[in-house]
């Protein structure tokens, strides 16, 4: 197992990103001005000389390591080794490492070891019934974490992870990934094995929240619902529709609307509002 040491970390995450990707990734991207977006999420912003990017359409932000962590599918040592310039990309690419019996595990928070009251309100404030939550616990699907009080959504194989943050600031939510992730793994509910339908949301809550949405709705819940952390990932989706007939059924706005184009061969739904979750507390606040 490669490592790297704190003062790689600390000139990694100051590479030039804009830099990086057009000589690494030149495929996957857009130029636009001084700037550069993703092919297939042009949300996301890389300006020249940032060593760093900024999705205008979630409010993420992240230095150059979290880029290549969260939307390029690297583990965590690639990515620094890689915008340290150590990395060889002609030798093993970053899929393929992270594929393989030598990637880093995820490793995840520590659970509270106490009653998750910040769980239970957090999620029964944003429409999630305590029945619901229950199973999830039950599951193992859901835990609180001790450090932060995060709300951290771990799937069954334990090698992708979703963390959200119990505490909102105005508008702004914490939301993000366990670092070293599996690139095309996935958080699961519901029906795992032969689902009617496997509905594929941008993230956690939302596919809880259309699975709360449906029990409401006395539809048919034999159903999978899973989050795939993000409307890019592209590599994901395809794993899924390996699987499982798939319905898309990520956010009402810019992004999502790509990810409906990119995959038309799929059936797809549209929340009413942004976005399930917020579909969900409406329709409970009436």
């Amino acid at each position: 197992m490669y490592k790297f040491t704190k003062e790689q970390m600390k000139v990694a995450r100051r590479t030039n990103l804009y830099d990086y990707m057009l000589r690494n990734h030149y495929d996957s991207i857009v130029r636009e001005g001084n700037s550069i977006r993703l092919r297939d999420n042009h949300s996301i912003s890389i300006k020249q000389g940032y060593c760093g990017y900024l999705d205008f359409a979630t409010d993420e932000k992240g230095n150059s390591v979290d880029f290549l962590v969260r939307h390029l599918g690297y583990n965590l040592p690639d990515a620094v080794l890689a915008l340290c310039g150590e990395y060889d990309k002609t030798t093993q690419t970053p899929r393929e490492v992270s594929l393989s019996e030598e990637q880093s595990r995820p490793i995840f928070p520590e659970p509270l070891n106490n009653s998750y009251r910040n769980l239970f309100a957090y999620l029964v404030k944003r429409g999630i019934s305590r029945e619901t939550i229950e199973v999830l616990l039950k599951q193992k699907l859901i835990y609180q974490e001790a450090e932060h009080n995060n709300i951290v959504f771990a799937n069954k194989e334990c090698d992708w992870g979703e963390i959200r943050g119990t505490y909102d600031i105005g508008d702004k939510k914490y939301h993000g990934m366990i670092a070293n992730s599996r690139h095309d793994g996935y958080w699961l509910f519901g029906v795992e094995n032969n689902p009617a339908v496997a509905y594929i949301c941008e993230s956690a809550i939302d596919a809880i929240s259309l699975y709360e949405l449906h029990r409401m709705n006395n539809e048919h819940t034999n159903n999978a619902y899973v989050s795939i952390g993000g409307v890019t990932k592209q590599d994901t989706v395809n794993r899924l529709n390996n699987m499982y007939n798939v319905v898309i059924a990520v956010d009402n706005d810019t992004a999502g609307e790509v990810c409906r184009e990119r995959n038309n061969n799929c059936d797809s739904i549209i929340p009413i509002n942004k976005d399930w979750n917020e579909d969900l507390v409406r329709a409970k606040n009436g």
